[in-house]
Order: C-alpha cells, then sequence, then structure tokens
C-alpha cells in the first residue's frame, strides 16, 4: 500500500442514531459502528460529525493513509448547489447551520450532504435490489414517507433537492377541507391510530399490528390492507410518470412481507401495466452503504 492511499468515510445520520463506515478508495467497508445522535441537535450533533470522522480517520493512520472524502446523509432537503438543510424535524437546530462549510473547515476534506433515502437508492443500486437499473425508486415506509429516485443511472434530486418529498403526496381532504397526505396515511402511526377508529384495541406499535394480522385479526388486516392501497396508488402515479424497472421498499413498514403482498395485490387491481415492486435488501444499512459507496464516488473522481 503506498503512502498517498487515500479512504473515504460514510455516515447515516438519523434523529435518534449516527451509523459511520470507513471504506477504502473503491468505496469498500473497512470498519463500521453504530452510537446515538447528540439530542441536543445543533450545532452539538455537528461536533459529533466531525468526531465520528476523526474517529474513523485513526483507524488509517497504521494503513498509511487519511480520509480524503466524506459523505453525510441527512433525514432532510439539502439543496444541490448551496448544500444547505431544510425540512429536517428530526435534528432541532440543524437548519440553522451550513453543515457542510462547519465539517469542511474541520476535517480539511472534501463534504458531499446528501437525503438520506437518496443515498439508500444509491446502496440499492450498487449492492441490493436495484443492482443493474437505470431507473428505479426507493420508497421508504416507516414513521414517516419518503423517495429516493434514480434516473438514468444517476441520482435525481431535483431543482432544489426536494425530489422524492413523496410524504406530502395528496390523498384528498378532510370535511374541514384540510388535505390528508401519503404520509398521514401511510406512517406507522397513521397505522395505528386507524386501527383504533375502526374498533381495534390493545395496540401502541405498527409491530403490534401486524402481528395482530398475522394471527388472524380481521380489523387488524383491514388497515394494512387500506395502507397497502394508498402505497399502491403512489407507486402506480410513480410508474405512469417515470417507467421505472424497479421499486425497492425499505423502512420498517416498507420491509415487512405481509404488505408487500398486499401492495401487489392492490397495485393489480390499479393497473395491468406490469411494475416489479420488492423489498430491500440491504435492510436499515442501505443509507449507510450508500452513504459509503457515494463517498468512493467522490474519492475517485477527485482524483481522476
Amino acid at each position: 500500500m503506498s503512502s498517498s492511499e487515500a479512504f473515504c468515510c460514510g455516515i447515516d445520520l438519523g434523529g435518534t442514531k449516527l451509523a459511520a463506515a470507513l471504506g477504502d478508495s473503491s468505496g469498500a467497508l473497512l470498519h463500521e459502528f453504530v452510537e446515538p445522535t447528540d439530542p441536543r441537535g445543533g450545532l452539538h450533533v455537528a461536533e459529533q460529525l466531525v468526531a465520528a470522522v476523526r474517529r474513523l480517520g485513526a483507524m488509517t493512520e497504521g494503513l498509511r493513509g487519511e480520509v480524503s472524502a466524506v459523505v453525510v446523509g441527512v433525514p432532510g432537503v439539502v439543496a444541490p448547489r448551496s448544500q444547505r438543510i431544510s425540512q429536517i424535524p428530526h435534528i432541532r437546530g440543524f437548519e440553522d447551520l451550513d453543515v457542510a462549510a462547519f465539517l469542511s473547515d474541520r476535517l480539511g476534506t472534501r463534504i458531499e450532504l446528501h437525503n438520506d433515502v437518496n443515498l439508500a437508492m444509491l446502496g440499492e443500486h450498487a449492492l441490493g435490489g436495484a443492482v443493474g437499473c437505470q431507473h428505479a425508486a426507493f420508497l421508504s415506509l416507516g414513521t414517516g414517507a419518503g423517495l429516493g429516485l434514480l434516473l438514468n443511472g444517476r441520482l435525481f434530486s431535483g431543482a432544489t433537492g426536494a425530489a422524492g418529498e413523496i410524504a406530502d403526496l395528496p390523498q384528498g381532504r378532510l370535511s374541514d377541507g384540510m388535505t390528508v397526505t401519503l404520509e398521514a396515511e401511510v406512517g406507522s402511526q397513521a397505522t395505528v391510530d386507524r386501527y383504533r377508529r375502526a374498533g381495534g384495541t390493545g395496540v401502541s406499535t405498527v409491530r403490534e399490528l401486524f402481528t395482530r394480522a398475522n394471527d388472524g385479526d380481521a380489523v387488524a388486516g383491514r388497515v394494512l390492507d387500506e395502507t397497502a392501497r394508498h402505497v399502491a396508488q403512489a407507486i402506480v402515479a410513480l410508474q405512469s410518470i417515470l417507467d421505472l424497472e424497479r421499486v425497492v421498499l425499505g423502512g420498517s413498514i416498507g420491509v415487512r412481507p405481509e404488505l408487500l403482498l398486499r401492495i401487489e395485490r392492490a397495485i393489480g387491481a390499479l393497473t395491468h401495466r406490469p411494475i416489479r415492486i420488492g423489498p430491500s435488501e440491504l435492510g436499515d444499512r442501505a443509507g449507510l452503504r450508500g452513504a459509503l459507496w457515494a463517498a468512493g464516488l467522490a474519492l475517485r473522481a477527485g482524483s481522476a
């Protein structure tokens, strides 16, 4: 190994946990760790990111190299040019910081910020359920709903970085005129609330609701059917516009096979157009592996 060996770092930053990984110049995983996200938010989380990169960088000293590219995935919108973050409610104070500039100044290396679901799409494209695809989507369903798009083999973030913010997709209106969004219909808490409104009791999490459905609870089954119908409508709309090769489902709800079967049935009732869907192959590490892969790409582009 030469004295100028370069390494890369990928970080998947969430509201409750931070996952970080060290990779070689090809983006291959060498080491990773997970720790709780600093609950104080803002500058404290930015300092935590610096510490995470330095912790991984210390591991390269014996390998006669250094971290030369860092990619961080965040649960918010990242403006393509300015790299400023918006719509990130789960990490308070982060919108007020120029995080990319802060990290670059403290670390003295190349920094890229991306939406975390976009990086999950990249991870599945490189290593998981969308390998070989040029046009695909990663639909994350859990606490909320998010979408990462791969078009012509490249991540697509749109003019302002907000492409794929599917949580706000309208689903109808309430009697008081308020718009009902996709996230309000398919999020984990929304699904549990629907079960309670239908007369179900004794369930506080969506995991328990899936257990009830598997045990033959008819109300739980109908609730999941309704969730699947809303997801299917969103997927059919995506397919009509983008003509995707594959839609990968991720997140704590999206990977459940019981929901996948219901979504497939609902799609079949909505359209005769073939739509390939399947679960994430990387699970909750899709965003981290995508961040590391993107960091490897940045590293190689910088050395070309």
